[in-house]
């Protein structure tokens, strides 16, 4: 009974614990656990833009200014500073704060546009995260604005910039009466 509870203690932790097993199987733990928190914003602001109906895209708090962004615009916003971040990594710098061949997603409007933008942003991130491990992680970038970093700096970046808007989703969302991703039951 006991080798019975510890195995399937042990079956149990394992289970629980995905990503320490993606980090263990790469042997990269920093960038693994790097590619966990993005795994996790990126579940976050997709299940954003998809259950914010497309006449609310326009939404942004009233009596802000007006070069506050909208819902939309805010997930424009994260698709081309995701190229622009991963871009860097994968050496596809973007030019300026766009995704590829200069579009800005910021200026798009309709919620199957930006959805598709995120979507794709994300998909070329997943490229970025996949190519760095621990090892070639110190590997020097110079092509942000933010500065000389490395290819784990400037995904560690991308991941605090895509948290930062998705907090600002998350009061969008409230403001709109509905309970942000991160703050939903488990179903």
């Amino acid at each position: 009974m006991r080798k019975f509870l510890m195995t399937t203690t042990m079956a149990c932790l394992l289970v629980a614990s995905g990503s320490a097993q993606r980090q263990a199987a790469a042997g990269s733990p920093i960038s693994g656990s790097i590619r966990s928190a993005f795994d996790m914003v990126k579940e976050y602001l997709t299940k954003s833009a998809a259950m914010v109906p497309e006449a609310k895209y326009s939404f942004k708090p009233a009596g802000v200014a007006a070069e506050v962004r909208t819902f939309g615009q805010i997930i424009g916003h994260v698709a081309n500073a995701n190229y622009m971040f991963c871009g860097s990594v994968t050496g596809q710098p973007m030019q300026g704060e766009t995704g590829p061949g200069g579009v800005d997603y910021e200026k798009k409007t309709a919620k199957a546009d930006l959805q598709k933008a995120l979507a794709d942003s994300f998909a070329f991130c997943d490229k970025a995260y996949a190519s760095v491990t621990d090892a070639a992680g110190g590997q020097a970038i110079t092509s942000l604005p933010i500065g000389p970093t490395t290819k784990i700096g400037a995904l560690a970046f991308n991941n605090a910039h895509d948290f930062e808007h998705y907090g600002n989703l998350v009061t969008y969302l409230r403001a709109m009466g509905m309970v942000p991703p991160s703050s939903a039951p488990a179903k």
